[in-house]
């Protein structure tokens, strides 16, 4: 008599064929699913990296108007921006050149680009390739402004005299900014984040952000002395420092709340605090006078609270005077400018380093239109692939080697930022 495991194995073998054939069968189009979901991951992909070198090109365009350039070297720069900066951000889609409208009646500047993004997998159902049109346009004028400076605050910014020509290259970026032509004084308002090891909240927003009292210390270890009880021993568990946060809000600038606190951090805490929006010249010149040298660098935290300071999400942190302007508030721009002086070394969120949590902050900035400035003071390699990685493009990322080229590249932000908006 068979045993069990006999006729089992005599039934898988007449079976041997159908189930390859029917294995086969089902494989064919699990493969053509799969395929058309990676050709349409990499298409949207492009569409956005396109959209970024766009907004570079345009803005780039509109500069070239300010400056007094023909149609033609206006479209000549435009194309080129959009090139160098498709290239930067890897478009992997074949993109035609930008077209570019000049209206020199209303000063602006409007652009369209069409790409095909070559397809994988998809080409299965005959579909060779996929089209995408992205279009983008700036004014011309002052406008509505929410600028926020970043600034290193770190311990190297106090070699070589780097803190002191900071100071002096971001006062007279500020005045130049407020002294802009503008209908009422709060048109143009800007912020200050500042970041080390973390980014110091000060005891102002600590609860409002994480949830939990700042400047709070526990006993760990407690004597007896005589009848009584006394701590000899306190360790404190917050300070006014804060960190990342994980989960869903991770890289985005949703209103803290449930799921979505800020970490906090008591190793390491800077006294540079953070400034919300304001017009008001002498807050702004006074927190960067007095900017402190101490700590790492924590590069991410500091783009991250730069975001923070000018999204409409975070209105009720602020308060009223303080009110980001909405994403889509017509005739508005958003501007960061980020600085650092060295590489982005220090992380407490998981899934990466600084430099990589960089990188999704900044592409979630940019994905809202935000206008990314960068600023690398002497910094290495790594600090100056970073802010490159972060600009809204070439023409956006300014590297100075001393106090004279420090002071160049925040002027020429400055008087830029002041008459360009992106209004797609």
């Amino acid at each position: 008599m068979q045993s069990v495991g006999e006729i089992f194995s005599q039934f898988v073998r007449r079976r041997g064929g159908n189930v390859a054939t029917t294995f086969a069968l089902t494989l064919i189009p699990l493969i053509t699913v799969l395929g058309v979901a990676v050709d349409f991951s990499r298409t949207e992909s492009s569409s956005r990296q396109a959209q970024y070198a766009l907004d570079s090109a345009v803005l780039a365009a509109s500069r070239g108007m300010q400056d007094d350039m023909t149609d033609t070297e206006i479209r000549e720069v435009g194309r080129a921006y959009f090139s160098a900066s498709a290239e930067a951000n890897g478009v992997s889609a074949d993109c035609a050149n930008p077209t570019f409208e000049i209206d020199r009646v209303e000063y602006q500047v409007s652009a369209s680009v069409s790409c095909t993004q070559p397809t994988t997998l998809t080409g299965i159902l005959g579909i060779e390739e996929l089209d995408f049109t992205r279009d983008a346009s700036t004014d011309y004028g002052v406008g509505l402004l929410d600028i926020v400076f970043m600034f290193d605050t770190s311990g190297s910014m106090n070699s070589n005299g780097r803190m002191s020509d900071l100071q002096h290259a971001a006062r007279s970026a500020v005045q130049t900014l407020l002294q802009a032509n503008r209908r009422e004084p709060d048109d143009v308002r800007i912020a200050i984040s500042t970041y080390a090891t973390s980014v110091n909240v000060g005891e102002e927003y600590f609860e409002a952000v994480t949830d939990a009292e700042p400047n709070q210390t526990e006993c760990t270890r407690w004597e007896r002395r005589g009848n009584s009880w006394r701590c000899s021993r306190y360790t404190q568990v917050t300070s006014t420092c804060v960190t990342g946060r994980e989960g869903s809000n991770k890289y985005t600038d949703a209103a803290p709340g449930s799921g979505a606190w800020i970490a906090y951090d008591t190793t390491s805490c800077n006294s540079a605090t953070i400034t919300p929006l304001t017009s008001h010249q002498g807050s702004l010149i006074s927190a960067i006078s007095t900017l402190p040298t101490n700590g790492n660098t924590a590069g991410h935290l500091g783009i991250a609270w730069a975001w923070y300071l000018i999204s409409p999400e975070w209105a009720s942190i602020w308060g009223a005077d303080s009110t980001p302007h909405d994403y889509d508030e017509p005739d508005s721009t958003k501007v960061a400018i980020l600085m650092t002086d060295g590489a982005f070394n220090t992380d407490y969120m998981s899934g990466g380093d600084s430099f990589t949590h960089a990188q999704n902050f900044c592409d979630a900035m940019k994905d809202e239109g935000i206008v990314i400035y960068t600023v690398a003071f002497q910094a290495p390699q790594q600090g100056q692939n970073i802010l490159n990685y972060c600009s809204s493009g070439t023409g956006f990322a300014f590297s100075a080697s001393n106090g004279d080229e420090l002071a160049d590249a925040y002027d020429a932000i400055a008087n830029n930022i002041s008459d360009l908006r992106i209004s797609r």
